[in-house]
């Protein structure tokens, strides 16, 4: 009973979030789930290609860190000038009691783009920026609504 009622209520979290995602996650994945919202920006592009957009969330810091939520997509140049908004699904080990799984103390977001088309067969959890990657890192704090990253920085 304590399963069910822990999952109602990361349903009704999720449904005033207002965020589709974050209510799939809560009814079919419980305590092991969450969802981030991040913007991300980037000012200084020019010209009108394509690119893809990489966003890993991390609980930890430090080498050997994964992430625990990822999306990649298409976006323009236009399209990061204004702004991206996107949703990633973060899972982590369940708690094993009706207690929701808790990221760390310092959790951060790093957002990249790359030239050309994401690669949907290819995990994004686990793709790394190429040399000469347009990328954005910032920490947040675990009460944060919107993370708001601008990809000013080259790898």
């Amino acid at each position: 009973m304590a399963r069910k009622s822990s999952t109602l209520r990361n349903a009704r979290t999720a449904a005033a979030a207002g965020s589709w995602l974050a209510l799939l996650a809560a009814t079919t994945l419980g305590d092991a789930a969450d969802t981030l919202r991040a913007e991300v920006r980037a000012a200084g592009l020019s010209g009108g290609g394509t690119y893809r957009l990489v966003v890993q969330s991390y609980d930890e810091t430090g080498r050997g860190a994964r992430p625990v939520g990822s999306v990649q997509r298409a976006v323009s140049a236009d399209e990061l000038r204004q702004g991206i908004h996107v949703n990633l699904l973060e899972l982590r080990q369940a708690s094993g009691s009706s207690a929701v799984a808790e990221p760390s103390q310092n959790p951060m977001v790093v957002a990249w783009i790359e030239a050309g088309e994401p690669d949907l067969e290819f995990d994004g959890r686990k793709a790394r920026p190429t040399p000469g990657s347009v990328y954005g890192v910032v920490k947040r704090a675990s009460t944060q609504g919107v993370v708001q990253i601008s990809l000013d920085r080259r790898a």
